[in-house]
């Protein structure tokens, strides 16, 4: 079996035993996913002569198996049933389909010596498990498979889980792996050979772009240095750092953060650091005096697989979000300005790829609490255990007009509260990451709110270059008002974005469509991004 990294290749032989011969099959899989047959079916039974009554299937080894419940369902689909040659074929089919189905490949079944005058149809199941996973002699071995993959020697093979492997292998952008299973036909023990190379141990980015708004700091500047599986885990960490580019001594702002995480088998653990400072300067009494705002983050995730199909996988999270805020005014700390607060979190993601296209979405509940003397923000009523609902969604949908490639990409992103929230925690739309056609740091907040973003991008033949167009619509809604009775925004924005060796850049102009009378707003905005990496 190989694997082969982006469109992933997995040809498998497979030996089948009934009664009189054994069949031979391969399947091939090509797929952003790897993928097999399709869901089982409904078992159709042909009507033969010569064939035997079954009162009764009995599975051996059946409960070897998590995927045991539908194969039990499969085989009380001939209860009752007149079997021949032809339709204990069918059932034996389906039975090896479901097996294909939930990925366990290099199992089979066996139907001893035929005993159907009792009316009972004798099957066994013979499970294909791991011998070893192994990297190849001669192969870059620094990364610990033991735990890497899910499996183990000993475990059941299933496709699922070699699959989670190789992902984790393949994380970091630095990093290629294939995977080769070497198949014992006496047993149906198999050897995971893996093949693994990469290119070095770093990466660095950096970025020079009009994201900032004009309180703080237009432009930005920074930069972020990545280092890929340091200990051998395929682990990642990285440092990141950014600040204002306009160089003025009455405002700007700074950023810094630290992030790691590591797989262990379905699991990943992440762990980000950050810290920051916005200032700008005020005229009080004919004296201008320096108004700062500083904050420090640490966000620690867990993240499980929970379940994986040929074209889907879902992934559950949860985790702890700290923040601590202070605000000065010149030397001195503004104390009732200061938010303490911790959060938990609990989410659920899920991808599907499509022959239409790729669905990626997702659900995430925050409640605050009061940890570690958390406390709530003036304002609140001593509301410290906010709640509030994250619902984000997106597709990626690719079609043809003549020889021409075009994508269509929505996005779908909606906050809701029955709370009192701080200004951190407020829904925001308006600027290039909500509803575009309005400057940064100049749209609308409040607790709840929704935005669409509709783009659709043509692809160069000839080059790595989009043009793209969009229209976005965006509500923010205040506590207990219906979903669609808030302040609206929309904008269209039309753009450029590409590649050109180790240079990427993105240029767009956009106009305000729809804005609340009151609301004041530029007639034209336009923005870029530039970058590099290495």
């Amino acid at each position: 079996m190989n694997i082969i990294k982006n469109n992933r290749v997995m040809r498998c032989v497979i030996f089948y035993f009934v009664p009189i011969v054994a069949l031979a099959f391969s399947i091939e899989i090509k797929a952003n996913l790897v993928r097999q047959d399709q869901p089982v079916t409904d078992v159709l039974f042909p009507i033969e002569e010569g064939c035997f009554a079954i009162k009764s299937i009995e599975l051996t080894g059946v409960n070897e198996f998590p995927n045991g419940t539908k194969l039990k369902k499969i085989a009380q689909d001939a209860y009752g049933r007149c079997l021949g040659e032809q339709g204990i074929g069918i059932l034996t089919n389906q039975l090896m389909n479901q097996l294909i189905a939930d990925g366990y490949l290099t199992s089979t079944l066996v139907i001893p010596e035929p005993r159907l005058d009792s009316g009972t149809l004798y099957i066994t199941l013979i499970p294909g498990r791991i011998n070893n996973i192994v990297y190849e002699a001669t192969n870059d071995s620094y990364a610990q498979l033991n735990t890497i993959f899910p499996s183990k020697s000993g475990d059941l093979l299933n496709l699922r889980h070699l699959e989670q492997g190789l992902d984790n292998l393949q994380r970091l952008p630095t990093v290629s792996a294939t995977m080769d299973v070497a198949i014992n036909r006496d047993d149906l023990s198999s050897d995971i050979i893996i093949k693994r190379q990469q290119s070095r141990f770093f990466r660095a980015n950096a970025f020079l772009d009009d994201a900032g708004n004009d309180i703080f700091g237009r432009y930005r500047i920074g930069g972020t240095l990545y280092l890929d599986n340091p200990f051998s885990l395929s682990d990642m960490a990285y440092f990141s750092a950014s600040r204002d580019f306009d160089h003025y001594d009455d405002k700007g702002h700074n950023y810094f953060s630290l992030h790691y995480s590591v797989p262990y088998g379905n699991w990943l653990l992440s762990m980000t650091g950050s810290r920051g400072r916005r200032y700008q300067s005020l005229l009080f009494a004919e004296s201008a005096f320096k108004y700062q705002t500083r904050w420090q983050a640490l966000d620690m995730q867990i993240q499980r697989l929970v379940m994986r199909g040929y074209n889907y996988k879902t992934v559950a999270n949860t985790g702890v979000l700290i923040r601590n805020t202070n605000r000065f005014f010149g030397d001195i700390e503004l104390g009732v300005q200061r938010l303490n607060t911790i959060d938990w979190q609990l989410g659920l993601q899920y991808l599907y790829y499509g022959h239409w296209g790729t669905f990626n979405g997702g659900v995430t509940y925050q409640q605050g609490t009061n940890w570690f003397s958390a406390r709530p923000a003036p304002g609140l009523n001593g509301e410290a255990t906010v709640r509030l609902i994250n619902t984000n969604a997106s597709l990626d949908i690719p079609f043809q007009l003549g020889e021409q490639r075009f994508h269509y990409q929505p996005i779908f992103s909606q906050q809701y509260t029955r709370s009192n929230l701080t200004i951190q925690d407020n829904f925001l739309i308006g600027g290039r990451g909500s509803v575009r056609g309005f400057n940064e740091g100049s749209g609308l907040a409040d607790s709840g709110g929704w935005y669409l973003r509709n783009e659709v991008a043509w692809y160069s033949p000839v080059a790595s270059l989009q043009l793209y167009a969009g229209i976005d619509y965006g509500q923010v809604v205040e506590i207990n008002k219906p979903l669609f009775s808030g302040h609206s925004l929309a904008g269209a924005a039309s753009g450029l974005r590409g590649k050109y060796h180790q240079i990427g850049y993105d240029f767009y102009f956009a106009i305000p469509l729809i804005k609340p009378a009151s609301f004041s707003a530029d007639s034209l905005v336009s923005g870029f991004t530039i970058s590099w990496q290495y």
